[in-house]
């Protein structure tokens, strides 16, 4: 995760102007003084006591760093989506969609595009957070109060935690590095998935800590934080992040109390939440990556396997997130006939955290606390408002519940990132069908992948930095 920023000195000659050079007494003209090139500013100029400015473009930059991760070839949700067969890549120019990825050729390679694309980007997204915390340590109070520059912490504990969860939501077992606040000397990887979780959940509490002290932010989030733009309402986003974690991490009630400090609200609209926002006609931004057209057939052609479809109930409005083609593509032995439509445009924000899935976390957890009553409820509420299904009519015991909550998360989560997550984090990631899910594509001459490979570049850092 080594990122570096770039220096570039310009020599600027103008010969018209040599003679006049030569004859002043204050210039020497064999050594010319360095240029700081303006498209490439040095870090160094945002560290000593930034500006106003700078702060806010380097808030900014924070957001569009975490784009990043999905505004890339190999993004998160198509690699995620991949691994958990979600979706599948028929591409006619990169069979290693549906090759290396659904395991045809052994084990994932760990310097191919889908290792360190998203990988890299999260990874950006860590540095982008810790500049920002260290160049606001240096403002003046004249240009950031002190509350503010509470406000700037908790916001970038925040956005470091979000970066690192979807790290090792990439990475599994196989861990990620915590210690990275020295990018040239940063620790080793952690051993597994837990001291990862406890220190996200550490930089969350932290966040919500300084969060709590704020009352402005000395810039200004992009419209896809709009309800959730000020230090107050961020926090329940930062807390809605830590109920996700502390599900993760098996510890229920504190995932329950976190629940009830976010903007859980089984009564209000299941979108609510931040989202990361698209503008393909603004002026370096972009589109929804995940965007597809019905019937189009481009070189990285997504496609939804026919289970997903077969194995929803009947008359469930979430399948509307899928269109029939049949037969839009064959490639390996895979024929799509179903394909996305979730991103119905290429301005369609991706959500960070919603509403929805908040109510399916305070389910989850309910039904290993006890609470099974609370937890048909919130089950009840996705049933009848997202997927328009009576109310919920099987066994009410907690295995009963954990099978049908996952059921009802891959529906209304579906090519979000989640399902492989929730798959492996249950033991439910396996070739063997579970009640009302099967993975296609997963026995011989397939095979499921549990984490990705640690990238080459880390393996190589680490060598040469015993």
């Amino acid at each position: 995760m080594q990122l570096f920023s770039n220096y570039n000195q310009r020599p600027w000659m103008l010969l018209g102007m040599l003679a006049t050079m030569l004859i002043a007494p204050s210039c020497n003209p064999v050594k010319i003084d360095p240029v700081q090139d303006p498209n490439f500013a040095s870090i160094d100029s945002v560290l000593n006591q930034p500006s106003a400015i700078q702060v806010n473009a380097l808030a900014t930059g924070l957001e569009a760093a975490f784009r990043l991760g999905h505004a890339n070839n190999g993004a998160y949700n198509q690699i995620t989506g991949s691994f958990g067969r979600e979706i599948i890549i028929l591409a006619s120019n990169e069979p290693r969609w549906y090759t290396e990825i659904l395991g045809t050729r052994g084990p994932l390679n760990n310097n191919s595009f889908y290792s360190v694309a998203s990988y890299n980007g999260f990874a950006r997204t860590i540095r982008a957070a810790n500049i920002l915390r260290q160049s606001v340590q240096t403002a003046q109070s004249s240009v950031i109060s002190d509350a503010q520059k509470q406000s700037v912490y908790g916001f970038a504990d925040t956005y470091e935690a979000l970066a690192k969860l979807h790290m090792l939501n990439l990475m599994g077992e196989n861990g990620i590095r915590t210690d990275v606040t020295d990018f040239l000397k940063p620790g080793k990887f952690t051993t597994g998935s837990a001291p990862a979780l406890t220190n996200i959940r550490q930089l969350l509490d932290q966040g919500a800590t300084e969060l709590g002290k704020a009352t402005s932010f000395p810039f200004t989030l992009s419209t896809g934080y709009s309800g959730f733009d000020t230090p107050s309402t961020f926090l329940q986003f930062n807390r809605a992040l830590a109920a996700r974690v502390a599900l993760y991490q098996k510890d229920y009630a504190g995932t329950l109390t976190a629940v009830k400090a976010s903007f859980y609200a089984p009564s209000s609209s299941l979108t609510v939440g931040p989202k990361i926002t698209f503008n393909p006609s603004g002026a370096n931004d972009q589109g929804n990556p995940y965007f597809q057209a019905v019937g189009a057939t481009p070189s990285t052609l997504t496609i939804v396997p026919d289970n997903f479809v077969a194995e929803a109930e009947k008359g469930d409005l979430r399948l509307s997130k899928v269109a029939n083609v049949p037969a839009i593509r064959s490639n390996g032995g895979i024929t799509g006939n179903w394909v996305p439509t979730i991103y119905t445009n290429q301005t369609k924000p991706l959500d960070i955290i919603r509403n929805e899935e908040l109510i399916l976390i305070s389910a989850e957890a309910k039904a290993n606390t006890g609470d099974l009553p609370g937890a048909v409820d919130d089950i009840n509420v996705i049933r009848t408002k997202s997927g328009g299904l009576s109310t919920y009519a099987g066994t009410v015991d907690q295995p009963s519940l954990i099978n049908e909550i996952v059921r009802q998360r891959r529906y209304s989560l579906f090519y979000e990132g989640q399902f492989w997550v929730d798959l492996r984090r249950l033991s439910k990631l396996n070739p063997t069908p579970t009640p009302q899910i099967t993975l296609p594509y997963s026995t011989s001459p397939f095979q499921l992948f549990d984490r990705m490979a640690i990238p080459q570049a880390e393996i190589a850092w680490d060598q040469a930095n015993p």
